[in-house]
């Protein structure tokens, strides 16, 4: 083993004890039960360093994002698997040996100088200075190193791709791209002043930063991962939210802050051919839907009949015409409900909080369908807790 592999081996050790040192740190911890104080004082202190050092690996991941160097190993491990999987010659061997040395490229990955010419680093210390990143990332398993100072990719690399395809490298890069970062070094002054820390970086929120000509990259990033972000929601959890809602009986679906779609494109699916659905935000991301690629190719036939784009800020009223998605409630104690049926209209102008009918009215009529100023997309403990509270059923 050579020093150098040994220093791998000893930093990724290295990375994983204090981990799992960290993880045994519990904040708060009483001295008691066999904690002296100590002890009480020790994890308080690693505690606070963990707070002090958290922002290290998000800097270490922005240099990787922005340098691109997840589509670079990605990439070249994917041009080396080709190579591997090419043609033999006229008499195999050749093609035998070309699969060997494909094979072996790709086992060993890019050089830190590869590296750094490909993603542009080419002053002189560039390398050493991006090895010392990647290196911090190996150890956080964001990549893989090797002896020889070569990284290839693993799963977490490939999901940091920043591709024509939404993924977490989008959301991940959202997150913590300059402008964000820009906002975080006026935190203090921003609590002080009682303003928002992106306004008072920028002058302008993060909806009208992403709108300006100049930052469109910028908004094409952030529909990305709210894109993303949809797509991870619905595929995860012991229960989806295909399955936590009854969509065979919507009629309606209003998605507020729908983005491209993703989510309502589901539901619209989930639905069936009966269901018209309704999109609020606003106009630039309107003016990027795709219909056919997002809604038609998930099966929501007929979707520029049955959709209705509305341009609008979710943080404003809703127009009238986003008040139309309908939910049932119940009486009860199973009477018949007859022709009794009376409309309220939930004109809150926020998702949270909004306004139900009083009690006495609720309980006069046996079905009530609340036309709701905002998304189906609530738990169903939420619609649960206000039906009891006006002496209904959820159904």
């Amino acid at each position: 083993m050579d020093v150098h592999t040994s220093q791998i081996m000893k930093s990724k050790d290295l990375g994983k004890a204090v981990k799992a040192a960290v993880a045994h740190v519990v904040p708060g911890h009483a001295p008691g039960a066999g904690v002296t104080t100590e002890d009480a004082a020790m994890q308080a202190t690693a505690t606070v360093f963990g707070a002090i050092q958290g922002h290290w690996l998000s800097a270490c991941l922005g240099v990787m994002l922005q340098l691109r160097i997840a589509d670079i190993l990605v990439d070249h491990a994917a041009s080396s698997s080709s190579h591997a999987n090419a043609p033999a010659g006229p008499n195999g061997a050749a093609g035998a040996a070309n699969d060997n040395a494909s094979a072996a490229g790709d086992s060993t990955g890019m050089s830190i100088d590869q590296l750094a010419a490909a993603c542009g680093a080419t002053s002189p210390t560039a390398s050493s200075h991006l090895y010392k990143v990647l290196r911090v990332l190996a150890q956080h398993e964001m990549l893989d190193e090797h002896p020889g100072k070569k990284f290839t990719p693993n799963a977490a690399t490939v999901q940091l791709v920043q591709g024509e395809d939404p993924s977490l490298g989008h959301m991940a890069s959202h997150l913590i791209n300059p402008p964000k970062w820009d906002a975080w070094k006026v935190l203090p002054q921003a609590v002080q002043q009682g303003k928002t820390a992106f306004v008072l970086a920028h002058g302008m929120d993060v909806y009208e930063y992403g709108e300006a000509a100049e930052h469109t990259g910028y908004g094409e990033e952030f529909m990305k991962a709210m894109s993303y972000f949809t797509r991870h929601s619905l595929a995860g959890g012991a229960t989806s939210l295909k399955d936590a809602y009854d969509w065979a009986g919507a009629r309606v679906v209003l998605d507020v802050g729908g983005g491209r779609g993703e989510l309502l494109s589901s539901a619209m699916s989930w639905a069936g051919p009966q269901c018209r659905g309704l999109l609020l935000d606003r106009q630039m991301v309107i003016d990027s839907i795709d219909i056919a690629g997002m809604f038609e190719a998930k099966g929501v036939t007929g979707a520029a009949q049955r959709l209705t784009l509305m341009s609008g800020d979710v943080r404003q009223p809703f127009p009238q015409q986003a008040q139309q998605a309908q939910v049932r409630f119940r009486a009860p104690h199973g009477e018949s409900c007859g022709h009794s049926r009376q409309c309220f209209c939930m004109t809150g102008h926020s998702t949270a909080g909004l306004p139900l009918a009083s009690p006495a009215t609720a309980s006069s009529t046996s079905h009530l369908d609340l036309n709701i100023a905002g998304s189906l997309v609530l738990p169903r403990a939420w619609w649960c807790a206000t039906a009891h509270k006006y002496s209904l059923c959820f159904t």
